[in-house]
């Protein structure tokens, strides 16, 4: 089965195109956990973060399925669903610049940006829709903030860029994924505000563990922050893969999330 590896801010991900045999509702009979687990592995598989699925949809252009590295279902991935946008345009599943993705947590209108030659796709700019709070918490080590941006968020806000850059984040990280406040398990933010224009960021994915990008997790930890009036309606999100934009548009109420995508390598894998 043929497959393309892209990645947004380094947060990678294998592409498999079902549109010619794939179903709008259902996800495609050989993806189950065990498979996606051992297609992720970096040492005996290809390696990445999650596995998306580019499926026909009843209610928008696409459908975006997308399983975390331990095989879970993801509802929302804000870099996963840049990297679609950039698949769908430049192997030519569309002419469109303005798309309509299904995900899990609903439908996200994509506006997609081209550049100056016009032939492939440089950035994508995501509607993330309205984010969603919970009341703040306090656990036995962090004081943290519950957003949803269609999928859970813990974020948890640092006095100093020290802290973020030495906190260890495998043991922090999976005591707050599988805090008992979130049955479901949660994503995990740890976030340092240096400026009204500039936050930084580490992550801790549920199902994945540290990544080098998050989007919907830039969006949670921009939204605390604006709740907070800790920073602007526009924000630069520094993650270690690299920088996201989240703006905040004042009519809409929605955040937009603007950043890249990149086409790693394309190959073949025995499903089976």
């Amino acid at each position: 089965m043929k497959f393309v590896k892209m990645h947004g801010l380094g947060n990678d991900f294998l592409i498999f195109d079902c549109l010619e045999n794939g179903d709008s509702e259902h996800a495609p009979v050989w993806l189950n956990a065990e498979r996606v687990q051992k297609l992720c592995d970096r040492h005996y598989g290809i390696g990445a973060d999650g596995v998306i699925c580019v499926l026909p949809s009843k209610v928008a252009d696409f459908r975006m399925l997308i399983c975390n590295a331990d095989g879970s279902r993801a509802q929302m991935c804000g870099n996963g669903i840049r990297c679609i946008g950039k698949y769908v345009s430049d192997h030519g599943k569309t002419e469109q610049e303005n798309l309509r993705i299904e995900t899990d947590a609903g439908v996200r209108q994509l506006r997609l940006d081209k550049g100056t030659d016009r032939v492939a796709v440089t950035a994508v700019r995501v509607d993330m829709g309205t984010p969603e709070f919970v009341p703040e918490h306090i656990s036995a080590r962090f004081s943290y903030t519950g957003v949803s941006m269609g999928n859970p968020h813990c974020v948890i806000f640092l006095n100093k860029k020290e802290e973020l850059d030495q906190i260890p984040m495998e043991v922090y990280g999976t005591e707050m994924e599988h805090h008992p406040a979130f049955p479901n398990g949660t994503n995990v933010e740890f976030a340092w505000i240096q400026d009204a224009g500039h936050i930084f960021v580490r992550v801790w994915e549920r199902g994945c563990g540290e990544t080098k990008a998050c989007g919907t997790g830039a969006c949670a930890v921009a939204a605390a922050a604006m709740r907070m009036r800790k920073c602007a309606m526009s924000v630069v999100v520094v993650l270690p893969g690299g920088e996201l934009r989240v703006t905040y548009g004042t009519r809409s109420r929605h955040l937009y999330l603007t950043g890249p995508a990149e086409e790693i390598f394309s190959g073949e894998v025995k499903i089976g």
